[in-house]
């Protein structure tokens, strides 16, 4: 149906009715002769207005079709269909109302009808829709016959290339009525639902609907549609003739091979350079862009209802012969397809005579089975590379536009077609089980998806310059249709007047339109109604006598249709709505358009395709707009979210290439390498081939043709985000969709599904530093990413790495804190609490037991360079989050404790007020040692062995937070040293109230105060229910349990210190953390200020055990044990005070002149550097020429203190004193970090009477004592002077 048509309709002709009160219903061929008899002396040509009626009914046509497909769709889905269908009470009812169709008496029959009557109403209620369409469609085949016979009745002459709107209209008419009574035929209970209709009305209402005998007449008759179809329009066969043999021509010159369009360079706007500002147009221009799948169901169906007469017509016949040869099925409506020569084979095998064209028919369809592939195949590689030319050319000269519109609307209907025909064709294929998979892959087409995105962006270079076209053709009917057609109209003859006058007022309204017009809908339907005037027989005039009309008339339609009807031509051109109903094939082409990289930039092509969904709709059944919105919506949302979820997959494996390319270059790969390059060394005569890749062999290349699995990934990235970035937005029914925002999403959950897989890879978590560089890998392919789809990468690594430093992400799944919060609380400081692991203040990091065998050495996740990961993996939120489940466990085993020392409060109490008094104290601490028996009478530790078990527990607890604060307040000093400046500053000008105050923002930044607050909170809140002087009493006790439980550590051998590790095996060094911190955090809870009275008394009553065990027993190992209780207990009252005590390595002093430079050799003087680069220059110098150890690996370890004195240098080994340097002696002290993952202390010293400068160097693994020294010898310094 001409696109026009329907259009016109609505403003010269909305007040039309169908009167068809002055005619009489006449069947079969009576009707034709009467109707002629009568039109030649009753109707006037005016009052016939064919044109009209044929835009109205063509339209309420495919409303029909539209409600009727939906009936049909509804009926044959179980879960759709009407629920009385289904009813069991209902089911012998429904069976007698099919079986008796349409004489169904539901009165007689009240046991049947039993059920029915109970439920009348709502079988009315719910059937009405149904009924009343079925009724509608009864009373449209009449109008639509009725209109038929009238215009056969008045001889009408058709012909589609001088009377296109009138032939095109009648075609159209013939083929909905054609395609509506098959359509009917196919819906399911169909009957059921008439009958079930008509019983329940019939029982509300005493009598039989109205309309039901014709209805239910109508449904037997049409059960063969194709036997009724021929008596109903087979006496009507000389418009059809006529109108199919017009069109011979046309669909010759149209059916044609991808190797004839070639040869005549269709569609070439580079053909004929020297034309190519004109404006291109032919004598049948509508004809150019009508839909070849249109004329193939012109033909076929045509001819399928006539063919008694159609196929004695050689015209005909041939175009029936192409048509057959085309393919094997035709659309009927939407996705509702004729099987074409199983139909027409069904029908000729009734016909009399027919044994020739049934052969005819067969051999057709093995052309087509060999052929039709190939063709459309062929067809479609030259339409990707013409429309990708035309876009080209378009986009660099929009002009082009202009007098170029019919190539675009050309190449935009025969792309179409193709896709339909493929679409219609693909399950309906025919293949052998043998070859089921050749034959699919030759049906269906991988390339689609270009020539899909070319119709497209053609589509849309329209839309976006329509002011071009606009004015382009406003300028030139003014300018010359308007002029010519004046000229032509008044050298007509035999004109009427009613003619003379439409034509007249055509011309005389060509020259008044500018670009402005809006609606010129009104010339057209003046051209349509000519068309219906001068085709009657009766008509003295006719186009086929004065051609030169017909074709200016023609085109000049066709140039305002270019004015105000840019959209409708797209929609029949171009529309693609017929994906609404093949979704199973859309998302078919969809999945194998991201699976070929050369076709995946062309996958944003379906997402636009759903913003045509809406072109289905039709007022006629608005029910249906709903269903198509959604379907739209969520075939568009899954189109971008699997172009997402690819282009995240492609970037979530190059990822994985980049870790692997991270990992050749870690230590431990680097330890294979030596390992196996040592092999090889050994072994001279093996012709053993290299098994390990070395870091950078990737790059080296052969050949630029192979490519590497980085390559193709690299280029399929770079395909899928060019799909995404072709695109800002998706406009799909009033909804806007963001693809890049789609990536982001996919790219943020895979993230986050990477680390977890990272982190999850083994038994145990990876290394913080595996993880940190397998992180920033990520970061690396993601930031490269950026610069293809710019997105927002930062704001992407700030939403997965901030919830990493929760305990939980906004899935609900565990986190990075989580998961190394549960391992280092459940793994290592459980093996740490039995012996396994041990705390190294030398080392600065937990160790493995020699005694034991661990599975994984824990200083690889403890020592600072560990740790320091850590902190840039969970920040300091997430640090402080495990802190505080750290401080949770502690707190806990306080509460234990305090539950103890409440078990033998007597016993602490007197034993508090008698340590003087040894017999009496041997009697108490024999008390609260002696071993119990739990109710089994299993032995169990007693009470001194339980609390130095929890006092041990809680003191490695504290001793890892503080390896793991100090690693945080490393990472702060680098990231953010100004800030952390102004947190020292606060922390160091405070008094003490204000320091507790800031204890949370100190503890945050990894600075230790005196009293952890986190503790206190802890304790506060697991305590609620005690009061305070309780409370008070208890933990006054508890500090005196633990004094009276110390001296017991003397009588184990796993108490003996170890010097190189600084521990023994029992973890008796975290003892004196453990005391202090608990100590200072207990009563300053209280409130009491008695910190320091507490404390002297657990010495006391500490050093009072020791004694009195050192005169019970004189053996060696036990003193030795002893020994470092002593230790214990000193390191306890240095906790306690201020520490400026720090164990160093210390490398040696070097010796210079006043004034000497400590630089290298040669150093010019005119180098401008300040003294503490020169000074750090001079150290590296002097590390280089041999002067001083690079390591520490051979020097020796020293306890510098800082006093207000100065600097004294301690053994670590034996506490001999080394050297003691004056506060007033030292000029200059210097930290750094010497880019091996050590730091240097460096003390510029200048005795008196000595004019030499000696440089004291020191080395430590740990930042935090580097600065620490310094710090603290600035403390002093200040302290001293004011």
């Amino acid at each position: 149906m001409c696109s026009s048509c329907c259009s016109c309709s609505e403003v010269r002709c909305s007040a039309v009715f169908l009167d068809v009160s002055r005619f009489d219903i006449i069947p079969g061929s009576q009707r034709s002769e009467k109707y002629r008899v009568k039109m030649a002396y009753k109707i006037d040509v005016t009052q016939m207005k064919i044109a009209e009626k044929l835009i109205i009914l063509n339209d309420r046509a495919v409303g029909m079709l539209t409600r009727l497909y939906n009936i049909k769709k509804a009926c044959g889905d179980p879960k759709s269909k009407p629920q009385f269908l289904s009813e069991k009470s209902l089911e012998s009812c429904i069976k007698h109302i099919v079986r008796k169709f349409p004489v169904v008496d539901a009165r007689s029959s009240n046991t049947l009808f039993h059920q029915v009557s109970l439920i009348k109403q709502e079988i009315l209620k719910s059937l009405s829709l149904y009924y009343c369409t079925f009724a509608d469609l009864l009373d449209l085949k009449d109008h639509i016959l009725q209109l038929l016979t009238t215009m056969d009745a008045a001889q009408f002459k058709l012909d589609i290339t001088t009377s296109y709107d009138l032939t095109a209209g009648y075609m159209n008419l013939v083929i909905n009525l054609v395609c509506l009574m098959v359509l009917l035929s196919r819906v399911d209970d169909r009957k059921a639902v008439l009958g079930l209709f008509n019983a329940a009305y019939e029982l509300s209402n005493g009598q039989s609907e109205p309309t039901f005998p014709r209805l239910g007449q109508m449904i037997v008759e049409y059960d063969n549609p194709w036997k009724k179809l021929a008596e109903d329009l087979g006496p009507l066969n000389r418009l059809i003739q006529g109108s199919l043999t017009s069109l011979g021509t046309v669909y010759v010159r149209r059916n044609i091979t991808a190797d004839a369009w070639r040869n005549a360079q269709m569609l070439s706007l580079v053909a004929s350079p020297q034309q190519i500002l004109y404006a291109a147009q032919t004598d049948t221009i509508a004809c150019e862009y009508l839909s070849l799948d249109v004329m193939d169901r012109w033909i076929i169906l045509g001819v399928l209802v006539c063919h008694n007469t159609l196929l004695n017509d050689s015209v005909i016949a041939n175009l029936w012969q192409r048509a057959l040869q085309t393919g094997l099925a035709i659309r009927l409506f939407r996705d509702e397809i004729l099987i074409v020569h199983q139909t027409v084979q069904s029908v000729f095998e009734n016909a009399k005579n027919y044994s020739k064209k049934l052969q005819e028919v067969k051999d057709h369809y093995s052309v087509a089975l060999q052929t039709s592939l190939t063709v459309h195949r062929d067809r479609r590689r030259f339409l990707r590379g013409t429309l990708r030319e035309l876009c080209l050319l378009i986009k660099d000269q929009v002009g082009l536009l202009g007098p170029k519109i019919l190539f675009v609307w050309m190449a935009l209907s025969f792309s179409r077609d193709e896709v339909t025909w493929l679409l219609r064709h693909v399950d309906i294929w025919p293949v052998s089980g043998s070859k089921k998979t050749k034959h699919a892959d030759e049906v269906a087409d991988k390339q689609l998806p270009e020539l899909l995105y070319y119709i497209l962006e053609l589509r849309s270079l329209v839309q976006q310059h329509d002011g071009v076209i606009k004015r382009y053709y406003s300028q030139y009917v003014t300018g010359y249709d308007a002029l010519i057609l004046t000229d032509i109209v008044q050298s007509l003859e035999n004109l009427g007047e009613k003619e003379s006058v439409l034509l007249s007022d055509f011309c005389a309204d060509l020259s008044h339109i500018s670009q402005d017009s809006i609606d010129l809908r009104s010339l057209r339907l003046d051209w349509f109604r000519f068309q219906a005037y001068v085709s009657m027989s009766r008509s003295s005039f006719t186009l086929n006598h004065d051609r030169r009309l017909a074709v200016t008339m023609n085109t000049t339609v066709f140039h305002l249709k270019m004015i105000d009807l840019i959209d409708e031509m797209l929609r029949e051109t171009s529309d693609l709505s017929i994906y609404c109903f093949y979704a199973q094939q859309f998302e078919t082409q969809l999945h194998q358009c991201l699976q070929l990289p050369s076709q995946s930039r062309y996958t944003i092509s379906f997402a636009h395709i759903c913003s045509n969904f809406r072109s289905a709709l039709h007022d006629l059944c608005p029910e249906e707009k709903a269903h198509i919105v959604d379907r739209s919506l969520k075939l568009c949302n899954l189109v971008l979210d699997e172009l997402a979820k690819e282009t995240a997959s492609v970037a979530a494996r190059l990822c994985e290439y980049e870790v692997q390319l991270t990992e050749q270059l870690s230590p431990n790969n680097c330890a294979k390498l030596i390992e196996e390059h040592d092999k090889q060394k050994s072994n001279k005569n093996s012709n053993t081939a290299r098994s390990l890749v070395m870091p950078g062999e990737e790059s080296f290349r052969c050949s630029r043709d192979t490519l590497t699995l980085a390559d193709k990934l690299q280029t399929a990235l770079h395909e899928l985000c060019s799909a995404v970035t072709s695109s800002r937005q998706v406009v799909v029914s009033d909804h806007i969709f963001a693809p890049r925002e789609y990536l982001a999403q996919q790219l943020e959950s895979q993230l986050t599904q990477s680390i977890q897989t990272l982190i999850s890879s083994s038994e145990h978590p990876m290394r913080p530093c595996q993880l940190l560089a397998s992180i920033n890998a990520h970061m690396i392919v993601l930031q490269n990413l950026d610069t293809i789809v710019t997105l927002d990468v930062t704001r992407l690594f700030n939403s997965v790495l901030l919830q990493q430093t929760q305990y939980q992400d906004y899935h609900g799944n565990d986190t990075l804190t989580s998961i190394y919060t549960k391992w280092y609380l459940e793994v290592v400081l459980r093996r740490m609490s039995t012996g396994q692991i041990l705390f190294s203040p030398h080392f600065a990091a937990l160790i493995a037991n020699p005694d034991y065998q661990q599975t994984f050495s824990p200083d690889q996740y403890t020592d600072n360079r560990e740790l320091r990961a850590l902190s840039l993996l969970l920040g300091p939120y997430g640090v402080k989050t495990m802190s505080e489940k750290l401080i949770w466990h502690v707190a806990s085993q306080i509460t234990e404790l305090n539950k103890i020392v409440n078990d033998h409060r007597d016993a602490l109490i007197l034993a508090r007020s008698c340590f003087d008094k040894p017999e009496k104290m041997r009697e108490l601490l024999l008390q609260l040692s002696r071993d119990i028996k739990d109710r089994k009478q299993v032995p169990i530790n007693g009470p001194m062995e339980s609390v130095l078990q929890r006092v041990t527990i809680i003191g490695e607890i504290l001793s890892f937070r503080s390896l793991l604060h100090a690693a945080l307040h490393d990472v702060l000093k680098r990231r953010l040293p100004f800030l952390l400046s102004v947190v020292n500053d606060l922390h160091d000008t405070s008094n003490e109230h204000n320091l507790l105050v800031l204890s949370e923002l100190c503890m945050a930044v990894g600075i230790n105060t005196d009293v952890d607050v986190a503790l206190v909170h802890a304790i506060r809140a697991q305590t609620k229910q005690t009061e305070p002087d309780e409370h008070y009493t208890l933990s006054c006790l508890l500090l005196v349990f633990i004094a009276l439980s110390l001296p017991r550590l003397a009588l184990t051998q796993n108490s003996q210190y170890s010097a190189s590790l600084l521990a023994s095996k029992n973890n008796l060094q975290c003892i004196a953390l453990a005391v202090s911190t608990v100590a200072n955090a207990l009563f300053c809870l209280h409130g009491r200020n008695d910190v320091t009275e507490r404390m002297k008394e657990f010495l006391a009553l500490a050093s009072n055990g020791l004694l009195r065990t050192s005169e019970d027993s004189s053996d060696v190992d036990m003193a030795k044990s002893r020994q470092f209780v002593y230790v214990v207990l000193d390191q306890a009252r240095m906790q306690h005070h201020k520490d400026y005590t720090r164990q160093l390595y210390y490398l040696g002093v070097l010796d210079r002149s006043v004034g000497a430079d400590f630089g290298c050799p040669g150093r010019s003087s005119a180098e401008q550097r300040s003294s503490e680069e020169r000074l750090i220059d001079g150290i590296e110098s002097a590390q280089q020429w041999g002067k001083l150890p690079s390591d520490w690996s051979r020097c020796r370890l020293v306890s510098v203190d800082v006093t207000e004195h100065g600097l004294k240098l301690t053994d670590a080994s034996d506490g001999m004193v080394l050297d003691r340097i004056a506060l007033l002696h030292i000029v200059q002290c210097v930290s750094y970090e010497n880019c091996f993952g050590h730091f240097c202390v460096v003390f510029l010293v200048q005795k008196p009477l000595n004019k030499s400068i000696q440089c004291y160097v020191f080395q430590t693994s740990a930042i935090a004592d580097a600065d620490d020294i310094c710090k603290q010898l600035g403390e002093v310094f200040n302290a001293a002077v004011k």
